[in-house]
């Protein structure tokens, strides 16, 4: 596999996890972590973290997870969600053409009101989705001026058309909307604190990137950084933005900021363009 692949067009992202792929669906629980740990130096191009820091590190597969703690910090910075009362909704159309009844409702963080659609059936919502109140929690952890970039989410109880038994759409995300999607595997809340994190990740790229050229600013950044966050950050810019914008989440304004800066320089002098 090639570093990166030529971005696609500016618009919806299908993020693809999947057992003989490079991404795997289940997420990894992050390793217990008790100390700040300091860079390790291995040669002056290559930094390590440690200790609790040591999430920054590229994975050798799968997806970037930040620590629980990570989030529950992020957390600390908004308000408590407000949930409102869920309102029936007779039908709703899924990905797949098919149709059944659904709950709508609206969670609202601070002065920001994001609409949830989720199904009705209780069967369908336990495919691995998040619950109201785990959804909430994971959009509590993601800060402000990304979080409003997403007006909507929506769990569907079946999978996306493209999706196999081997590789599977676990979201998509575009135009200010994020869908999760069934998966084979139990999910933690630090699994959708990652997950929900990344596919906003992507609507805050939209608001970024008006153009190739701007994705491919982000493409020279990354390039330079001689490393990427993880395997799936390989499949394109977009990816490698979004799988970077946990890590730079998770690390900005603490003492894993400095090694952070670090080990991706190049990224994080670009996110603090944005």
């Amino acid at each position: 596999m090639s570093f990166f692949r030529y971005p696609g067009p500016i618009g919806t992202v299908r993020d693809w996890f999947g057992d003989n792929d490079d991404a795997k669906v289940a997420r990894l629980r992050s390793p217990s972590q008790s100390t700040v740990g300091k860079p390790i130096s291995l040669r002056p191009s290559l930094v390590v973290a440690s200790g609790v820091c040591a999430y920054l590190n590229h994975r050798s597969s799968g997806t970037v997870i930040a620590s629980e703690n990570a989030f529950k910090r992020l957390r600390t910075a908004s308000g408590q969600a407000k949930v409102s009362t869920p309102q029936s909704k007779a039908s709703q159309a899924w990905i797949d053409g098919s149709s059944t009844a659904a709950i709508e409702l609206e969670i609202t963080i601070d002065s920001q009101t994001i609409q949830l659609i989720r199904p009705e059936d209780t069967a369908a919502s336990g495919k691995n989705l998040p619950t109201t109140s785990q959804l909430s929690e994971a959009l509590r952890a993601i800060p402000s001026a990304q979080r409003k970039h997403t007006k909507k989410v929506i769990l569907s109880p079946v999978a996306h058309p493209k999706s196999t038994e081997n590789r599977r759409v676990a979201g998509e995300a575009g135009r200010g909307e994020i869908t999760l999607f069934p998966i084979s595997t139990e999910q933690t809340q630090n699994d959708f604190d990652n997950r929900v994190m990344h596919e906003s990740g992507h609507n805050y790229q939209e608001s970024l990137w008006q153009s190739v050229a701007d994705s491919q600013e982000w493409g020279i950044a990354a390039k330079a950084d001689k490393r990427r966050p993880s395997p799936y950050a390989a499949f394109n810019f977009g990816e490698d933005f979004c799988e970077f914008s946990i890590l730079f989440n998770a690390a900005n304004g603490t003492p894993c900021e400095a090694v952070a800066r670090q080990i991706y320089p190049n990224r994080w002098a670009k996110m603090l363009q944005y």
